[in-house]
């Protein structure tokens, strides 16, 4: 019920964030919108205004001379010329014409000229183009004391609306990449919140991890106590138990509960030898390793597995021979090393069976050999069970990192497997597939040199 709480808060947050940045996407392209029509277009059309006036006053100088060069007709060659040079202004880049119409009113008594009605319209071009944006520029007669008429440029809108849209263009343009950045900063923000998600689910599973490992901790305390405890009746039971040996040994050696004393006896001696593997299994001892046969601490390590593997029915094969050279280690670390194998080798077996369903053969397999070439022991551990995908065999003794679900392991067996193999200047290798089962094979120098470790 936490969990789902915890995973509805973080859906719930990612979604808040999402919802904001839509928010603030589409607030940011409003402003931009508001902002050029409200402040840039305004300023655009005064600047495109004031570059009209510009362009059309240096023209105007050449009509105010021509008129004012004029001694008869005012419509002579030279005005003519002078309104025609206005009509081929065109944008080098878009060939886009600067004027398409001409207006000239002349008062003649101010160009000092005889004219009917004491002024002069002269009209070059489209003078009647309704949307041209039109300047009107005022033309000074020589001793410019007084004008002498006036010109209304018709400029053309395509010109204009080319500025303006390269204006616009820029504008636009940055403001997408301001979207851009920000759109790219919610997907990164999304990312680390999955990742943040991703970190706070392993950190609950290394925390579940550790409490199994404390409880497994607690219960390995326990568990040698209760061996000691154990131990004291066991030792009365075979006490009397030799007793009645000894008392149907002399009446009559081949009646029934002769045989039935004998087989207490058997099993008391079983149960003593496992709870002393324990005690040993669990006492603290040197780290200082000694020439050792390997064989001892497999069959120490075997002893807890055998009972399991026959109620579990995993067939187990064994190849231990008694003439290997002795190696250089640590028998008690060893033994915990094949403990923590042959437990990953039983639950990897019993659990190919859970997810096929079916009924199989279940087999592991325990070997010691040695290589003379190499000068080394190996010792293996096969399985037929799940096996490992590329991934989890390269991560597999990172400490804390499992397959298995919480409470059916804690992640740091073969993290110690590994550090015991380090320790001790041996190597590690592993073969293993998804579905077929696994090896692990470690090579022990018969001589105390280092080899180097393959994982």
């Amino acid at each position: 019920m936490i969990r789902n709480s915890e995973k509805l808060n973080t859906v719930y947050l990612q979604v808040r964030i999402n919802l904001m940045f839509l928010i603030l996407a589409v607030a940011l392209e409003g402003a931009m919108v508001v902002y050029w029509m409200m402040v840039l277009e305004p300023q655009v059309m005064e600047k495109v205004s004031i570059t009209a006036n510009r362009m059309a006053q240096s023209q105007a100088l050449f009509l105010a001379d021509a008129l004012n060069a004029v001694k008869g007709d005012v419509q002579n060659a030279q005005v003519i010329k002078a309104l025609d040079k206005m009509l081929i202004l065109k944008d080098p880049d878009t060939g886009n014409l600067f004027t398409v119409g001409v207006e000239v009113k002349v008062n003649c008594d101010a160009a000092i000229m005889s004219c009917e009605g004491g002024e002069v319209n002269l009209n070059r071009g489209n003078s009647s183009c309704d949307e041209c944006f039109v300047t009107e520029i005022p033309l000074y007669s020589e001793s410019r004391e007084e004008p002498m008429g006036i010109a209304r440029l018709h400029n053309s809108n395509e010109f204009f609306r080319y500025f303006k849209n390269g204006v616009k263009s820029m504008f636009f343009a940055g403001a997408g990449v301001g979207l851009a950045l920000l759109i790219l900063t919610c997907f990164a923000l999304n990312g680390m919140i999955a990742k943040i998600k991703k970190a706070e689910k392993e950190l609950r599973e290394k925390q579940a991890q550790l409490v199994h490992t404390g409880r497994l901790t607690a219960m390995g305390e326990m568990a040698t106590g209760i061996a000691h405890e154990i131990n004291q009746p066991l030792s009365i039971i075979r006490i009397a138990a030799d007793g009645l040996n000894a008392y149907f040994k002399r009446k009559d050696p081949g009646i029934m509960e002769h045989e039935a004393v004998e087989s207490v006896i058997g099993q008391v001696n079983r149960a003593s030898a496992i709870i002393n593997n324990m005690r040993s299994f669990v006492r603290i001892s040197s780290d200082i390793p000694r020439l050792s046969d390997l064989v001892p601490p497999v069959n120490a390590a075997l002893s807890f597995f055998k009972e399991q593997f026959r109620i579990h029915r995993i067939a187990l094969t064994l190849s231990l021979p008694d003439n290997l050279p002795s190696v250089r280690v640590n028998p008690q670390k060893f033994e915990q090393i094949v403990v923590n194998l042959l437990s990953n080798a039983r639950y990897a077996v019993d659990k190919k069976g859970e997810i096929s369903g079916k009924e199989y053969q279940k087999k592991v397999a325990v070997r010691l050999r040695h290589e003379p070439e190499d000068e080394t022991v190996v010792f293996e551990v096969e399985d037929n069970g799940i096996g490992m995908t590329p991934e989890v065999r390269d991560r597999c003794m990172e400490p804390f990192y499992t397959t298995k679900e919480v409470g059916e392991g804690t992640g740091i067996g073969l993290s110690i497997v590994n550090g015991f193999v380090r320790e001790f200047k041996m190597a590690i290798e592993t073969e293993s597939a998804g579905g077929k089962g696994s090896v692990f094979r470690i090579r022990i120098k018969t001589e105390n040199s280092e080899i180097k470790s393959e994982t």
